[in-house]
């Protein structure tokens, strides 16, 4: 079966516009749209389709350069190939349109062939890239409020991001209290509910261009704005974002809402590579971590993807770790250390810890977790705190 592909055109000149749907109907699964005036550069949200192919030229019918136009295509639909067509066929303008970004440079006046062979070399490329390995999802639930597991998830998502190795995205999936947008100062134009009022036009081109983009690289997916609005999500639609969004990322991160296992909740869990707990070394939380892994694992989630960590470490706490341990009946995955006033700045300026501060405590420490995120066999032995002798604790 032949694979659909959708081609939008942005072209203001009508006799070219006609020349390209002429030679587009002949090649079998692929339909046509055509775009005006720069809507596409406004983004998903301003358009109905989300295209394998967007076709646009090189004239300034727009306040935008043609590469200021590429930029801003590729911002709004990451997954789209752009193909360029013009009359200048100076050397350095089509090798200036392939830097911006162009997949390929169309000479005007169209060659048909040349046109069809493009456009099945992005047919080939979209069925293998389909086949793919997908991004690693880690998801964050607290064993009970005020843990600051969001400013764990935060500040790990945004450290994965710096290290540019990677394409990082964060989820806030605390639907009712999503507080991620305020830790990163963000105030995101769309939410998780304008995709769910979407849910018949999603797909990866959309989820992108509903994401917000943070300083660190950092794609960003902001819970409702209303938590009135929180009750329009469904297990369904969280599903398919996840799924989305570990085609489009290498690494996702979610936050989950404290202590609270629904349908939605399980929908998460159950595309999740590993699922941490978080606690602190009090009984309530002890108690109520040990209560997390059991049900998590009863509702049929494996428990080597169930890991537990403990936020605001000290020696002096009410449980030690060997009395934690056995009441989980598992080991302590990380100990994160007790930095409260650097951590309560960092939530108050808007300004993850890694970035305004990255000697603190914690934030040092958070670096060490991603690196262990990454490759957990470098060091099993060490979880986050060094005691005597620089023995790991």
């Amino acid at each position: 079966m032949t694979k659909k592909i959708t081609v939008a055109i942005e072209i203001a000149d009508t006799g070219c516009v006609k020349t390209l749907v002429e030679a587009l109907k002949n090649l079998p699964g692929v339909e046509t749209v055509q775009w005006f005036a720069g809507t596409g550069e406004k983004g998903s949200l301003a358009v109905k389709e989300s295209p394998e192919v967007i076709i646009i030229d090189d004239q300034r019918e727009t306040s935008f350069s043609v590469t200021e136009r590429i930029s801003k295509l590729h911002h709004a639909f990451p997954q789209a190939a752009i193909f360029v067509v013009s009359a200048d066929t100076r050397p350095e303008h089509i090798v200036a349109m392939m830097r911006a970004g162009a997949s390929q440079f169309l000479v005007n006046p169209i060659n048909p062939n040349a046109l069809s062979n493009a456009i099945e070399e992005i047919r080939v490329r979209l069925a293998t890239s389909e086949k793919t390995t997908k991004g690693t999802v880690y998801s964050f639930i607290s064993s009970k409020g005020g843990l600051g597991t969001t400013v764990i998830t935060v500040n790990t998502a945004v450290t994965l991001a710096r290290n540019r190795a990677s394409k990082v995205a964060l989820c806030d999936m605390s639907l009712q209290s999503g507080d991620a947008s305020v830790l990163l100062d963000l105030l995101p134009a769309t939410t998780i509910t304008d995709l769910s009022r979407n849910f018949h036009r999603l797909d990866a081109s959309f989820l992108r261009g509903a994401m917000s983009q943070h300083r660190s690289g950092l794609a960003f997916l902001s819970a409702p704005a209303d938590p009135e609005e929180s009750g329009e999500v469904s297990p369904e639609q969280i599903a398919r974002i996840l799924d989305l969004s570990r085609q489009l990322f290498d690494v996702v991160l979610v936050d989950c809402a404290s202590m609270w296992v629904a349908d939605r909740t399980m929908e998460i869990f159950n595309l999740s590579d590993k699922i941490f707990i978080v606690t602190d070394l009090s009984v309530p939380a002890v108690r109520n971590a040990a209560r997390l892994c059991k049900l998590i694992a009863k509702l049929g989630i494996e428990q080597k993807r169930i890991e537990v960590v403990v936020n605001r470490y000290h020696k002096s706490g009410a449980l030690s770790i060997e009395e934690v341990e056995k009441t989980l009946k598992k080991p302590i995955y990380w100990l994160f250390p007790n930095d409260f006033v650097d951590i309560v700045s960092s939530i108050n300026q808007g300004e993850p810890i890694v970035e305004k501060q990255p000697g603190a405590p914690f934030a040092k420490n958070i670096i060490e977790f991603a690196e262990k995120l990454g490759n957990p066999r470098a060091d099993a032995s060490y979880r986050g705190i060094r005691g005597a002798f620089g023995k790991a604790i």
